[in-house]
């Protein structure tokens, strides 16, 4: 660490600030040049696309560093199209062509960005704050054996998240198969139930400990966070039912706020976890019903559904009588075995493989920061 260079984030990227064309110009049926206005469709490393414009102000070029400005400050993606950025985004491009260093190096500036946020109500950071950050830089070549280290786990995780794709269309494929001439003539209470949360109170709470609280900010993209969760006491454990606690494979449903309906898979993992109140869990009647279900409510029918029956003028909710009364084909026992026989053995390997991503990741954030930092020395 002793050769590492001491200067600025400017120093080392070109820095562009996006701008906004007229929303006029904006359309949704692919016309022109894809358009983001900020992190809204980012992705895992790179964004989707639903907006355009026919007229283009700033813009990100292929192969680019997309960094969110305004609230949430810090998101970040490639670039994998030539994007008309909008006021909400910067992209970055790194002077020696080490856009892969570059992107590894803001994921460790985060934290250093967003305490330089301003702005009265929404924060943001200008250009000014992002090229006075000032930075160590390693010599070029452990830059690019620090961007290879990274990127090879980030290509790992991807090809999970691939494989599980691949195994989820394929078990959506057999359940529209099995299903799409049939009546809804019953209800998925034939097969599974709804276990509602415990409700923690604030002063459960601890700071580090071995039990994990699993709220709705945990469930996101159809997977749950079992790393980033708040800690309970083991005294409060102690008088919890054993019916709250979540275990590997389990199926999580957010019945309250904004992002009511959005649906999770515990990942394998043998971590003490626990359900939080408004979150409810899918328990089946029959062994692999719960992915008949998962599947059902993910769908667009199933979707609507929940959407439909969600009741509350401050803050929608749906109870958990609500979501077993969610309309599905009346089927026998027999059937019923047969069929979640068949998805569990599509869904078994989705969990192993969501274990896998979570731990991959986990190295991952804990590797960035050493490696950024200089605490871990690259030999050859």
């Amino acid at each position: 660490m002793n050769n590492w260079k001491k200067c600025k984030l400017g120093d080392i990227a070109e820095i562009t600030m996006g701008q906004s064309p007229k929303s006029e110009f904006y359309n949704f049926d692919n016309i022109g040049m894809p358009f983001l206005q900020g992190n809204r469709t980012f992705g895992r490393k790179y964004p989707y696309f639903d907006t355009y414009c026919t007229e283009y102000k700033k813009i990100a070029k292929k192969g680019e560093i997309l960094f969110s400005v305004r609230a949430p400050v810090g998101d970040i993606n490639f670039a994998n199209n030539d994007i008309c950025i909008g006021r909400g985004l910067c992209s970055m491009n790194a002077k020696n062509g080490e856009n892969e260093f570059l992107y590894y190096l803001l994921h460790n500036l985060r934290s250093v960005i967003i305490n330089n946020e301003s702005g009265s109500v929404f924060g943001s950071v200008n250009k000014n704050d992002l090229q006075t950050i000032e930075i160590l830089l390693p010599l070029l070549e452990e830059q690019r054996q620090i961007a290879t280290i990274l990127s090879s786990i980030d290509d790992k995780i991807e090809l999970l998240h691939e494989q599980n794709k691949t195994l989820e269309e394929l078990a959506q494929t057999l359940f529209l198969n099995w299903f799409k001439d049939r009546e809804f003539n019953s209800t998925i209470s034939d097969f599974i139930s709804m276990q509602n949360g415990f409700a923690f109170k604030s002063k459960d709470f601890i700071d580090y400990g071995n039990n994990g609280v699993i709220k709705i900010k945990n469930i996101s993209n159809g997977i749950v966070d079992i790393v980033n969760t708040d800690k309970i006491s083991q005294n409060t454990i102690n008088e919890v039912n054993n019916k709250f606690n979540i275990n590997s494979g389990d199926i999580l449903f957010a019945m309250t706020g904004a992002e009511i309906g959005k649906m999770g898979i515990v990942p394998s993992t043998n971590k003490k976890l626990w359900l939080n109140q408004r979150v409810g869990m899918v328990k089946e009647r029959f062994l692999g019903a719960r992915f008949l279900a998962y599947i059902h409510l993910t769908s667009e029918f199933g979707y609507d559904y929940v959407i439909n029956s969600a009741t509350g003028s401050a803050q929608e909710n749906i109870s958990a009588t609500d979501i077993e009364n969610c309309p599905f084909v009346k089927l026998t026992s027999e059937e019923i075995v047969s069929y979640s026989k068949q998805l569990n053995d599509f869904f078994e390997k989705i969990i192993f493989n969501l274990g896998e991503i979570q731990a991959l990741e986990n190295m991952r954030d804990i590797l960035i920061p050493k490696l950024l930092n200089g605490e871990i020395k690259i030999t050859n």
